[in-house]
């Protein structure tokens, strides 16, 4: 059996906000969500037919832009800290160890 490896501070708050994502990720309201933030992120544009202006059109396409970016990046967000927090659980429990590199 590995031997068992002490994280810092900083990396056990990590590894609790990663397995708190984690169980959040599984429940079934944020399956709704999930679906429609994905939508929002790859979905969304301005319909030119409800403008008045073309100013009109592109502060709305400008603004669809930006909301798709925050769902993405969101979403994104979520895995990354997640898989921090697997990787983490792993070296905490002795699975990955860090070598020191050779120069």
């Amino acid at each position: 059996m590995a031997k068992e490896f002490k994280l810092n501070e900083q990396e056990e708050q990590e590894l609790r906000d990663g397995q708190a994502l984690y169980e959040m990720t599984q429940s079934s309201g944020f399956k709704v969500l999930e679906g429609w933030l994905k939508d929002m992120a790859f979905h969304s544009w301005a319909d030119p037919r409800g403008t008045s202006s073309k100013e009109e059109w592109v502060w709305q396409e400008l603004n669809a832009f930006y909301a798709a970016n925050n769902a993405r990046e969101l979403l994104e967000q979520i895995t990354k800290v997640v898989n921090q927090s697997e990787y983490l659980s792993k070296k905490k429990s002795g699975e990955i160890t860090n070598q020191r590199m050779r120069l």
